[in-house]
C-alpha cells in the first residue's frame, strides 16, 4: 500500500525535469564528448544516473521515504509476478500498436539509438549494452522519475486517471520520438495503475524491463515486430 501522501509537490517535480534535461545537455554537449568521445552507451547510462541522482536528492529534501513509496523486497515474488503479467499484457499492446501504425497509418519509426545498437549486434556478446540500457537501466530511472516521482503527486492534484494520463503523457513526451507516442501514453497509463494497484514501484519496474528486453531480444533475432 503506497502512503497516502507524498512530501514534494507539483513545483518539485516539474524543477526536476528541468534539471534532468539542462543537467543532460550539459553532460552531453560538454563533459561526455571530452571523457568517452563517440560512446552513446556512456551518455545513455550517465543520463540514467542523473535521474536517480535528481530524484534521490529531491525526495531525500522533503524526507520521502522510499519503502512507503513502493520500493521495498516485501512480498518480492508475488511483486515479480504480477510485474511479470502486466508486462505482457502491455507487451501484446505494444506489439499491435507497431503494427497498426505502419499497416494502417503508414507511419515508419524513427530509428532509437537502442534499436540500433540491438540491429547492429552481431553476437550475443554485443548484445549485452543494449539489454543492460532497456532491460535494466531504462525501467528503474524511469519508473523511479515517471511513476514514483511525477505520478503520485499528479495523482493527489487531479485522481488516479488525471495522475495517470499526465504522467504517461510526460513519459512520452520525453522520449522525443513522435511514432511512440501513442503506444508510450497507453503502456505509461498501464505502468502507473500497476504501481497503484500493486503499492510497488518493483512491478511496473519488472513490467517495463520485460517490455523492453523481450523488443531488444526480437530486433535481434530478427523476429517481426510489425
Amino acid at each position: 500500500m503506497l502512503q497516502p501522501k507524498v512530501t514534494w509537490n507539483l513545483g518539485t517535480v516539474l524543477s526536476i525535469h528541468i534539471l534532468r534535461l539542462v543537467v543532460g545537455l550539459l553532460l552531453v554537449q560538454f563533459v561526455m564528448p571530452k571523457l568517452f568521445p563517440g560512446s552513446s552507451f556512456a551518455i545513455e547510462v550517465m543520463d540514467r544516473l542523473v535521474v536517480i541522482a535528481l530524484v534521490w536528492l529531491a525526495i531525500s529534501k522533503h524526507q520521502g521515504n522510499f519503502r512507503n513509496l513502493g520500493l521495498s523486497r516485501e512480498k518480492l515474488g508475488l511483486r515479480l509476478l504480477q510485474g511479470l503479467v502486466g508486462g505482457i499484457g502491455l507487451l501484446f499492446f505494444s506489439l499491435y500498436s507497431e503494427r497498426l501504425y505502419s499497416t494502417v497509418l503508414f507511419l515508419t519509426p524513427t530509428q532509437h539509438p537502442l534499436v540500433a545498437m540491438a540491429k547492429s549486434a552481431a553476437t550475443w556478446q554485443a548484445l549485452l549494452a543494449p539489454l543492460f540500457l532497456a532491460g535494466i537501466a531504462a525501467p528503474v530511472a524511469e519508473e523511479i522519475l515517471y511513476r514514483l516521482f511525477t505520478f503520485l503527486p499528479f495523482k493527489e492534484r487531479w485522481g488516479l486517471w488525471g495522475g495517470a494520463i499526465i504522467s504517461a503523457a510526460l513519459f512520452a513526451l520525453m522520449h522525443f520520438n513522435a511514432y511512440w507516442l501513442g503506444e508510450m501514453m497507453v503502456v505509461g497509463i498501464g505502468l502507473a495503475l500497476l504501481y497503484y494497484f500493486t503499492g510497488s514501484l518493483i512491478s511496473a519496474i519488472t513490467a517495463h524491463a520485460f517490455i523492453n528486453t523481450t523488443k531488444i531480444i526480437m530486433l535481434f533475432i530478427g523476429a517481426p515486430m510489425i
